[in-house]
């Protein structure tokens, strides 16, 4: 029976370094929640036989260490964080996109306990950390694949992503391994084990360039950096290591100032990789972002300093803290994109601190309790930390980060307990019938948990896929899709928030179907009810005070959307997108002095906002100041006529076809070959009854498109018969 439950959890343990291949493309988010549930289910099973295992035999019980009292104080810490922020449900599940929150650290946790000790000999350790590396090879050949046009790149563009669907998340799952490759070439005697794994570091080295992810290959260097560092000064061993460290640290010394010198030069900007690293600066957009974000973090911990907000709600510090220039950028961040200040969100200062005591602890007890590792080992650990924390500055983590983030720290525990005594040793063993209850009561607890905390979560993501496929037809299959929306909702679990923003998304294409009455109905009351459930369990959230006023809108209930804009705006008054969208029901209203103060106070939150610009100025248009609109656009455009698609769609909405036209013939001599713009051209004459110029321009759109003449001269024969087609 030992035997049984001990291989069990062994399987389980090297099963997870497989867990990068697991691609779901039966549920949503199909790179992200497959992995997780996976990752679930293989450490419950781990878990539970372990812990049924030690029952029967203290030699596989715990042993203690700084390292893990550190990852208990982290657990406590945050989930008292979790419990007292200001959304503890959203803490504990988090949502599809991230499959983070306490339900995934606990699991990490539970990893940390059983794998160190079912994994009990240097024999066993080198196996995993082989097979991980294997596991990295293949992957790294999958990308090699998707450069050669094999296989698809997952997110588009030039940066690979192999099975992760992300190329940040490929580059520290190479970054690790680049430092596993390392250190197994350290332990080698032999040539072809120096080659294999050298060549081993070396394919993942261009793997991890073509990944284009700026901090994991800085944090790579880095690493580098302070192990060579640390080896050519203070190792004693051997002189040849110390030579090949200093050698190492004067490569990527010379590689940092070698792009500097070349930086400006046609070989760096006509690389898509180098250019990224050439254009680093506030000035960037990408980089920019992170210069508003992290003010508001420091903004949002300054409101609740000692345990934080709890996982998953930076969107809360984000809404209520946001910074008017952000309008580039996306319009919901839920995370910092710097891991550290994400714990100081999450956790306060306690729960920042708690996460730097697992780094402080594993260098404590990898430099002082290790005695039995190499200093070019312990050297190269501590690289990979530094260079693992540099990458988390400017990112956040995933599954497979944590995993093999984790799986170090179990390594370095496990080496520095080696002749430990495991917890409650000398205690007299369960008796075999206490063990059988205590198995049965363990097994009918893992069979809850993994219907809890795995299968409804995995359910719920199959259905709203399920129901956005019946949703993307045309017509689209209500009659089935409702029913996988109720589903999902069913669960009332992991990822209800999104099925609820798909529902919402849902409702305009529904509208404007040609379902039944009935069947729209049906939709109408599954969706307010999960709407106002939403609401009731995430009081104060402005993304979701904005989906329900959308929601309302829809349907013609204009009170019950007013209340939600306003509440939204009232959540993140900063934010020119609540302001656009209550601007916008205002219009549809016809509250067209409301409007011009929305669109106003959107403007002068940031005046070099050319959108919010634009839109003010067709606000005053709907509101009937004509001129005072001109007068804006004219000062804030200077030598620019007025042809942007909202003020253009303003003067037809309020009937004033002789601005149309005049835009549309503006538009035309910027763009000459433009056929929607004649089209629209079209349409504003036949408004002014002036269907000459109509004529005229369909034939201008014949002899620009040749195939257009045929449904060109139906429309043609059409206006010159009076009507319109």
């Amino acid at each position: 029976m030992n035997k049984t439950l001990r291989a069990i959890s062994i399987v389980s343990a090297f099963a997870v370094l497989f867990i990068p291949f697991v691609v779901s493309s039966s549920l949503f988010f199909p790179f992200i929640t497959g992995k997780n549930f996976m990752f679930r289910f293989l450490v419950e099973v781990g878990f539970v036989s372990w812990l049924i295992l030690a029952l029967r035999d203290a030699t596989y019980r715990p042993r203690v260490s700084a390292l893990l009292w550190s990852f208990v104080a982290f657990i406590a810490v945050i989930g008292v964080a979790d419990i007292f922020g200001v959304d503890a449900w959203k803490s504990f599940w988090s949502n599809f996109e991230r499959m983070e929150g306490y339900i995934t650290i606990v699991h990490l946790f539970l990893y940390f306990l059983y794998v160190p000790v079912v994994l009990g000999t240097e024999k066993l350790w080198n196996r995993f950390i082989a097979t991980s590396l294997g596991a990295s090879v293949i992957v790294s050949i999958f990308s090699v694949f998707q450069l050669m046009g094999i296989l698809d790149i997952n997110q588009g563009g030039v940066r690979v992503d192999a099975t992760f669907g992300n190329a940040t998340y490929l580059a520290i799952y190479l970054v690790f391994h680049i430092f596993f490759a390392l250190i197994a070439v350290s332990r080698s005697n032999r040539w072809w084990g120096w080659s294999g794994y050298g060549a081993i570091a070396l394919l993942h080295t261009v793997i991890l360039y073509h990944t284009a992810t700026r901090g994991s290959i800085l944090g790579l260097l880095g690493g580098l950096l302070v192990a060579g560092v640390l080896i050519a000064i203070f190792d004693k061993s051997e002189r040849t290591i110390r030579i090949v460290a200093g050698s190492a640290v004067g490569v990527v010394l010379l590689i940092v100032l070698g792009f500097f010198a070349l930086k400006d030069t046609q070989f760096v900007t006509q690389s898509p990789v180098l250019q990224r690293f050439a254009g680093i600066s506030w000035d960037d957009t990408r980089t920019q972002a992170r210069a508003y974000v992290w003010p508001m973090a420091i903004e949002g911990w300054k409101e609740k300093p000692i345990l934080g907000w709890g996982q998953e709600n930076f969107n809360y510090v984000f809404n209520t803290n946001y910074d008017p220039r952000m309008y580039r950028h996306e319009l919901w961040f839920d995370r910092t994109h710097n891991a550290l200040l994400d714990w100081l969100i999450a956790g306060g200062l306690l729960g920042l601190l708690a996460y730097l005591s697992l780094y402080i602890s594993a260098l404590y007890l990898l430099w002082r309790k290790c005695s039995d590792i190499s200093f070019t080992e312990k050297a190269l650990l501590t690289g990979l930390g530094a260079a693992y924390i540099f990458h988390n500055l400017f990112v956040f983590d995933n599954i497979t980060s944590y995993i093999v983030f984790v799986s170090v720290l179990g390594y370095i525990h496990f080496r520095a307990t080696r002749l430990v005594k495991p917890i409650a040793e000398d205690n007299e063993e369960v008796d075999d019938s206490d063990t059988r209850v205590a198995g049965v009561f363990l097994i009918v607890l893992l069979l809850c948990s993994l219907y809890f905390f795995v299968y409804r979560g995995y359910a719920t993501a199959s259905n709203l896929l399920n129901a956005l496929q019946y949703m993307s037809v045309t017509p689209p299959r209500i009659d089935l899709a409702i029913p996988a929306y109720k589903k999902a909702l069913s669960y009332d679990s992991l990822g209800r928030p999104e099925v609820v923003e798909r529902i919402v998304e849902s409702i305009q294409k529904i509208n404007n179907s040609s379902v039944s009455i009935e069947e729209k109905q049906k939709f109408y009351e599954t969706a307010k009810t999960a709407v106002e459930t939403q609401l009731t369990r995430h009081p104060g959230d402005a993304r979701y005070e904005m989906f329900a006023g959308s929601f309302y809108a829809s349907y013609g209930l204009a009170g019950d959307a007013l209340n939600h804009f306003l509440e939204a705006q009232k959540l993140s008054p900063k934010k020119q997108a609540m302001l656009f969208q209550l601007g916008s029901f205002y219009i549809g209203t016809k509250q067209y002095d409301e409007s011009v103060k929305s669109f106003k106070t959107a403007y002068e939150l940031d005046t070099s906002n050319d959108v919010a610009a634009t839109y003010y100025a067709a606000s005053l248009i709907y509101d009937g100041k004509n001129n005072e609109a001109t007068a804006f656009y004219s000062e804030r455009f200077p030598n620019t006529l007025m042809i942007d698609d909202s003020v253009v769609r303003a003067y037809a909405d309020v009937g004033n076809w002789r601005k149309v036209i005049e835009a549309m013939h503006a538009r035309i001599a910027q763009n000459p070959q433009s056929i929607d713009d004649r089209m629209s051209l079209v349409g504003a004459y036949l408004k002014v009854e002036d269907r000459k110029s109509a004529v005229d321009v369909i034939r201008e759109i014949i002899s620009i498109n040749p195939q257009f003449k045929d449904q060109g001269e139906v429309y043609i024969k059409e206006i010159e018969a009076g009507r319109n087609p």
